[in-house]
């Protein structure tokens, strides 16, 4: 194979990489990329800064993936994390740490609305402990914790239906929207994501059918 053909090669292959979402994924592409550039350059006059560089770029790419599949598989779950991975069965662990890794804990120090009626909410929010107040067309209901909120909005690209109080002292874990949206293109998550979805609606049915039959 002529070395023009073997230099677009890695080069149409460093074009893929660059398209790939994923951390790993595209820097693998890219380190596969650079390894091509080192055959093509080998296959002329062998330049050694050229080599050198591509050397470099694959050495550097596979840095980069040993220490994100560390960073994905090794580091070990905080105990809260640990408790929160038991309430989402919907999840693969390596999907559980992806999306812990997106997310931010929170301690609420008082009482914070976290979504009003009629507006786009930026955040997806799930109730780890604690309760929250659900004011929808002025009927206010209290909720429990393991309970997404929000979800109506950013599942399908509406304004939220209720304005949403959470309480103090609640642990709350917050996504931003549009990363956890880039997110979920990965379709294990999105799969696990959906279920989870689905689970938190049956809930919220059962719950609001006991209220009724209460009153």
């Amino acid at each position: 194979m002529s070395q023009f053909l073997v230099l677009n090669a890695g080069a149409a292959i460093f074009l893929i990489g660059f398209i790939i979402r994923d951390v790993v994924l595209s820097r693998a592409v890219f380190a596969v990329g650079a390894a091509v550039f080192i055959y093509g350059f080998a296959l002329g006059d062998g330049n050694f800064f050229a080599v050198l560089w591509a050397a470099v770029i694959l050495l550097v790419n596979l840095a980069v993936i040993w220490r994100a599949l560390r960073n994905r598989f090794t580091t070990p779950l905080s105990p809260e994390e640990q408790a929160l991975a038991k309430e989402m069965p919907q999840f693969s662990e390596a999907d559980f740490r992806r999306l812990m890794q997106h997310c931010e804990w929170q301690v609420l120090d008082e009482k914070t609305q976290l979504t009003e009626q009629g507006k786009a909410p930026k955040t997806l929010y799930y109730i780890v402990s604690g309760s929250a107040t659900v004011n929808k067309n002025g009927n206010q209901i209290e909720v429990g914790d393991n309970l997404l909120i929000g979800e109506i909005s950013f599942s399908q690209d509406v304004v939220t239906t209720a304005t949403v109080h959470a309480h103090e002292g609640s642990v709350l874990i917050a996504w931003p929207a549009k990363k956890l949206k880039k997110l979920l293109k990965r379709k294990s998550l999105k799969a696990a994501f959906d279920a989870l979805l689905s689970h938190d609606l049956a809930e919220k049915l059962a719950a609001d059918e006991l209220r009724t039959t209460a009153d």
